[in-house]
């Protein structure tokens, strides 16, 4: 999956929620400290990968609580009802690729210390009419004695006239992409862009997104409402952490569909 810093962020506050209410305990609810932890991004043109592991403590450094495996994970995605496969501890995932479906519902299930843990998602329809002014991004050399100061931004757009959510992420195809200058500032390591653009339909880039050059993939994911939640649910107040936003039944975190679409940006240095 191209999401990486806006997932690592939503990993943070589902550790943070769960590892306060393992502390807390809802008012004496032992059980609440037993609820696995989902974490499910389904894609279009991906495969299913479905995590879970165990709550961890406040004072656990480690990125997850512990893998719970040898469970029998059961998927729907409106279509048929597969089992998805362990292919590492506490990951269960599919070989096909092509199990997400603009418009259907997807389901999972499986038995956990006596309960059944599950949750279900509704594939959101893939973008439309995604596109850009230009397949070309100038960038001036940021360096102060540079000669050309002038930017023009690209501009991308589609349809969203239900106000839906998406996410826009640029990807440099390039392994060792090419640095844009090489003044204060210039000097962090690759990382993908991304930008979380809520109920827009328009996107336009900016001077300083890009320091390195390359032809990037840009995508457009449509999002669905689990994932805007706890996008959305940056506090970190008692309140939020008690009742941290999730879709999990018997169970905490996300499971959550998306579809996207691509264009392709050449960003050079000028």
């Amino acid at each position: 999956m191209e999401i990486k810093y806006i997932l690592k962020r939503i990993c943070f506050l589902l550790i943070i929620a769960t590892a306060y209410l393992a502390c807390k305990k809802d008012g004496g609810d032992d059980s609440i400290a037993d609820r696995p932890v989902v974490q499910s991004y389904l894609t279009n043109g991906k495969i299913v990968t479905l995590k879970v592991y165990k709550q961890k403590g406040l004072l656990d450094t480690a990125s997850y609580g512990a893998a719970v495996t040898g469970l029998t994970v059961s998927f729907n995605n409106g279509i048929k009802t597969i089992t998805l496969k362990e292919s590492s501890s506490g990951v269960y995932t599919s070989t096909e690729t092509d199990l997400i479906i603009a418009g259907n519902s997807c389901s999972f299930s499986f038995a956990y210390n006596g309960t059944t843990v599950s949750g279900s998602t509704l594939v959101p329809a893939k973008p439309v009419s995604f596109a850009s002014s230009s397949l070309e991004q100038a960038v001036p050399d940021p360096d102060p004695d540079s000669s050309t100061t002038t930017f023009t931004g690209v501009n991308f757009t589609w349809s969203n006239p239900d106000k839906g959510e998406y996410l826009m992420v640029f990807k440099n195809q390039e392994a060792s992409p090419n640095r844009i200058g090489s003044g204060f500032g210039r000097r962090n390591d690759y990382q993908d862009i991304e930008e979380y653009l809520g109920q827009a339909s328009t996107f336009k880039t900016q001077r300083m997104m890009f320091q390195f050059s390359g032809y990037y993939d840009v995508y457009l994911y449509h999002v669905n409402a689990e994932y805007n939640n706890i996008v959305n649910s940056s506090s970190t107040s008692s309140l939020n952490l008690t009742n941290p936003p999730t879709n999990i039944k018997n169970g905490l975190g996300i499971f959550t569909a998306m579809t996207r679409d691509s264009l392709l940006l050449h960003v050079y240095q000028e």
